[in-house]
């Protein structure tokens, strides 16, 4: 509001419209300052309530937030929970697998050492020599080398070591010789006994049979009720 420039006479009357005028302005002026303090205590009042509204919101966010937590938190340990449940499970089944496979594998160890055994002990002729005993499962008495022996053959100049296994494999063929030598450290009396180094399976590969050839060791297998040696390369020590 801009006041008006007005010159008055210096007489009563111009004296009188200069007091209306001022008295009128001075409404005008207190009227204007109500108008815009109501404005702006309603522009507060606006602030104010879009403060706690914000306010509001974020709080609703915060206990969304905390609830989602919450039941994140919850279903990580249900998760959890689960996840070692299922754990034990395949470790229960894997340990009664591992169980099985090691039944299946003794059992058919078993079956293999009964064969050979019963074979040889009906009929103890190898390499068309001819022994007096087969003993299995041979330990020596005293021990000087901790080790056992499958199958010994013997005829008073002749032994035969027989290491029998379900499945041959071709470090099998060169553990023979450590046997020889551990035998020997435990029978020091057939020391100068002529030995033959012997597998027996139901098995050979062609690397277990190639091995065995290079190294003179002896492969028996099953023919039929029979057994047999197929071995080219037979070397006695």
């Amino acid at each position: 509001m801009k006041e008006q420039k007005q010159n008055y006479p210096l007489t009563f009357e111009g004296t009188r419209a200069l007091i209306q005028d001022s008295n009128r302005y001075l409404t005008e002026l207190q009227a204007e300052n109500a108008r815009q303090m109501k404005e702006t205590d309603r522009q507060m009042k606006e602030t104010d309530r879009q403060m706690k509204e914000t306010d509001r919101q974020i709080r609703e966010k915060q206990a969304e937030t905390a609830l989602l937590l919450k039941e994140n938190a919850l279903q990580m340990k249900e998760n959890e929970r689960i996840f070692h449940e299922k754990c034990d499970r395949l470790d229960k089944m894997f340990a009664q697998t591992r169980e099985q496979i090691g039944g299946i594998s003794q059992s058919n160890g078993d079956f293999c050492e009964e064969y050979f055994v019963n074979a040889f002990q009906k009929d103890p002729t190898f390499l068309g020599e001819k022994f007096d005993y087969a003993q299995e499962s041979l330990k020596p008495h005293p021990i000087v080398v901790n080790d056992q022996y499958d199958l010994v053959l013997s005829n008073g100049s002749t032994i035969a070591l027989i290491e029998m296994k379900y499945k041959a494999r071709v470090d099998d063929v060169g553990r023979m010789f450590r046997k020889l030598e551990t035998y020997r450290a435990n029978f020091p009396m057939h020391k100068d006994y002529k030995t033959y180094l012997a597998l027996a399976s139901f098995s050979f590969s062609d690397a277990v049979r190639k091995r065995a050839d290079e190294m003179g060791v002896v492969l028996i297998q099953q023919q039929g009720e029979k057994i047999e040696v197929i071995s080219d390369n037979v070397r006695t020590w």
